[in-house]
């Protein structure tokens, strides 16, 4: 009796887990309607989302191996630690966001 351990359920360590398998029961009762919404939703993605943030991740890229991003910070350095308590170099970031913009299409 001394090796025989009672395994005790506790719900706060193992409320994610809990979760996680009520969702992935959910999945697999509900899978017709669960398929055409990741169908749309890749559809989505791919026709809308990809075609028009992906120039800004491109430039984006290039434009953080010049010598841009200092540039703004040496500009912004004054309106930007004040304003969100950041150095200038984050302006190059709020720009960039600025720019490329939330993509919908109609």
């Amino acid at each position: 009796m001394k090796n025989f351990r009672i395994v005790v359920f506790k719900i706060k360590r193992n409320l994610i887990s809990i979760i996680l398998l009520i969702f992935a029961i959910c999945l697999v009762i509900f899978s017709t309607s669960n398929l055409s919404a990741a169908k749309s939703g890749l559809k989505l993605w791919a026709n809308s989302i990809i075609p028009s943030l992906f120039p800004f991740f491109i430039a984006t890229e290039l434009l953080c191996h010049t010598k841009i991003p200092n540039l703004c910070g040496k500009l912004f350095s004054k309106i930007m630690k004040p304003i969100f308590n950041i150095s200038g170099e984050g302006s190059f970031a709020l720009i960039m966001g600025w720019l490329s913009g939330y993509p919908v299409r109609s």
